[in-house]
């Protein structure tokens, strides 16, 4: 009697003419990945209004018809993906897994930027670049066990298939999660915002708020990179506490990043300073008066420079320009503005250099705060003609480009973002109640980034964050800050 032969199960699972079904799952697993990652990638405001869809991730064209139409689209794209790679010979199905593959990996790596943002909350950059990472390494680590599968042994394949299944499931169902946190996010003192108009993109900017009109100006900075160059922009808008409105003025100022801005109370204008384009080095002096701008005291001004920063003393009733560069060396030198003319300002002790350091005002107080990094890196006070750096036992990580509101009626200061020497990003925030500084518990904030604006919005009566950047993704998102709403420590 002839013994039956002994069938192996591999051939169901690495068998031919068709691609192997390990592999056919895998790639459609990266796609839905991908898929997954820019809807929680999108940022909070799209949420609230898909205007808000991120046009500089890939393939978020998509994502202009909302969420439930993207996910429909999505779906029906794996299901094509799948009959392919399902009914295509290996060799030509293996072909087109190593396309989709390397397509979606590329933009995953894009799309992710800092990690799975709904998913984990690491301020480390080890925890930023392994989780924007792992999944690719994985991937392809996978791809290249599954060629090799048939030299491996049977009881690896069943193993494998043990494992590997529950952990399909798990991944799937961490991805529901993530867009889930991603549409309805965890209370918290911070809050997306979604006005009907916006400036767009914006990084490098300025922006200052008019006491008199309650409205904040914003002006200059980048809106994006064109394969060549920035893109400088020198558009006027204002924020009235519920929209932007585009201000079309006869005249303006050349687009510009890195600029200086502050509001006048004793004359009643906004008075812009100096910053840099592609021209070079700028030292022009204008004025807003609401309805257009005014060159002012073209042949007065201070040494070109930009990362300066400007505030009204109102002790002093000037305006006060405080640091700066001119792609040399950093400035640790201040000057005043008094409506007519310059006039430099001397300390009487060393005064630290700062570059591109957020700095408000204390008007109850009536002290000037900036948080600096590099070798000046922490709180520095600047009381009467003195420098004084804060010792506190408690306070942020040293960090550059954050920013800083002072919200006047609670008298406190409010630190956000910025990046460490090792451009680590943050997205902590921290409260400055006089010495000492408070970290707050946020369930929710805004991702990282560096070089965005924020002010104190009286309207609101909350602190206002907007733009920035990440790894040279420029943000146009716009968040609140309301101490009042969700729990604090």
């Amino acid at each position: 009697m002839t013994k039956p032969l002994i069938t192996s199960t591999r051939s169901k699972l690495f068998g031919h003419p068709g691609l192997p079904f390990g592999l056919v799952y895998l790639v459609l697993l990266l796609i839905f990945t991908h898929a997954c990652v820019l809807l929680m990638n999108q940022p909070a405001a799209y949420w609230l209004n898909r205007q808000y869809a991120s046009m500089v991730l890939p393939f978020s064209f998509l994502l202009h018809n909302g969420p439930v139409a993207f996910l429909a689209i999505a779906g029906l794209y794996l299901v094509i993906a799948g009959l392919l790679l399902r009914n295509l010979r290996a060799q030509a199905g293996l072909f087109l897994a190593a396309i989709f593959g390397l397509m979606h990996s590329i933009a995953l790596l894009q799309t992710t930027v800092c990690g799975f943002s709904t998913l984990y909350e690491s301020h480390s950059a080890w925890g930023c670049h392994t989780y924007r990472f792992a999944p690719i390494i994985l991937f392809f680590v996978l791809f290249t066990l599954m060629l090799l599968a048939e030299h491996l042994p049977e009881q690896w394949i069943h193993l494998s298939k043990k494992i590997l299944i529950p952990l399909i499931g798990v991944w799937v169902l961490l991805m529901a999660y993530g867009i889930f946190r991603a549409a309805f996010p965890l209370a918290s003192p911070w809050e997306a915002l979604a006005p009907a108009h916006s400036p767009g993109p914006r990084s490098m900017a300025a922006i200052a708020y008019d006491t008199k009109r309650q409205r904040a100006v914003l002006f200059g900075g980048v809106t994006r990179w064109d394969g060549k160059q920035w893109v400088y922009d020198n558009s006027t808008w204002e924020w009235d506490g519920q929209d932007w409105q585009q201000m079309k003025t006869p005249l303006a100022p050349p687009g510009r990043i890195l600029h200086a801005m502050a509001y006048d109370e004793k004359t009643g204008s906004v008075i812009l300073y100096g910053g840099q384009n592609s021209s070079g080095n700028l030292a022009d002096l204008w004025k807003w008066d609401g309805v257009t701008w005014h060159r002012l005291c073209p042949v007065c001004n201070p040494a070109a420079r930009f990362g300066h920063k400007m505030i009204f003393d109102v002790g002093r009733q000037e305006i006060v320009v405080y640091g700066g560069q001119d792609g040399k060396i950093e400035f640790n030198q201040a000057w005043t503005w008094n409506g007519e003319k310059w006039d430099y300002f001397q300390f009487e002790n060393t005064a630290p250099a700062a570059y591109n350091d957020p700095m408000v005002y204390d008007q109850d107080s009536e002290r000037i705060i900036s948080f600096m990094g590099s070798e000046w890196g922490g709180t520095w006070i600047w009381e009467a003609s003195q420098w004084q750096k804060l010792h506190a036992s408690i306070g942020p990580p040293t960090r550059s480009e954050a920013t800083l509101a002072y919200d006047p009626i609670n008298d406190y200061t409010v630190l956000f973002g910025g990046l460490n020497n090792s451009e680590m990003m943050f997205n902590d925030t921290w409260m400055l109640q006089g010495e000492k500084w408070l970290k707050l518990n946020t369930s929710s904030a805004p991702p990282e980034r560096h070089r965005a604006l924020s002010f104190y919005d009286p309207v609101r009566q909350s602190v206002i964050l907007y733009g920035g950047e990440i790894m040279g993704s420029i943000y146009s998102d716009m968040w609140e800050l309301n101490l009042f709403r969700g729990k604090q420590p």
